[in-house]
């Protein structure tokens, strides 16, 4: 079996994108005890709705300035990635007094759709010869293995506030990872 190694450009790549990467990582990790710390005792679908439609919002912009140092198929995904987050994030806030059925659904849906451009982009840059892509595809996976059990798990509200805790510290902390291998990349 070969072993791949990166080109001397995806080095000059990383250097532009892990301080995104890792930015989106801690974002997570942070909202994600935040879900723990402010929602579970609260629970409401109120203080859910704009935690993560604040979440959404800083991740879309992180996620589209990344896309912005990034060339090819993948920019463009995750350029898409990122205004889709923006757009749901601005929607989970001023519609806060959604139903919690219509509030899940919308979760949802966002979290499948980012996760599945996450998960095509990854496949498309695995190619590059970097192992990068692995946090990447791990990164959409959960958001849309979250997803779907969002939905299952309909209509409980705590469930889905453990759920979306979770998953988002795991997203975030594959986010962190990925962020410190595109750091060590861009030294070599």
């Amino acid at each position: 079996m070969a072993v791949l190694q990166p080109s001397q450009d995806f080095g000059s790549l990383a250097h532009k994108v892990w301080p995104w990467s890792m930015t989106r990582g801690v974002l997570a990790v942070i909202f994600g005890i935040l879900g723990f710390a402010v929602l579970l005792p609260l629970g409401s679908m109120r203080s859910f709705a704009l935690l993560i439609g604040i979440f959404a919002i800083l991740d879309g912009i992180a996620n589209g300035v990344e896309a912005t140092r990034r060339r090819g198929a993948p920019l463009i995904l995750r350029g898409v990635a990122g205004l889709v987050g923006v757009v749901f994030g601005v929607l989970a806030m001023i519609m806060t007094g959604m139903s919690m059925t219509g509030l899940i659904w919308v979760t949802a849906i966002w979290a499948f759709v980012i996760g599945g451009l996450d998960v095509v982009s990854n496949l498309i840059e695995r190619s590059s010869g970097h192992r990068d892509w692995m946090f990447g595809l791990i990164m959409g996976a959960v958001a849309v293995v979250f997803a779907v059990l969002a939905v299952i798990m309909m209509p409980a509200m705590t469930p889905l506030i453990w759920l979306a805790a979770i998953a988002t510290i795991l997203w975030g902390v594959a986010g962190m990872i990925m962020g410190g291998s595109e750091r060590s990349a861009s030294r070599s």
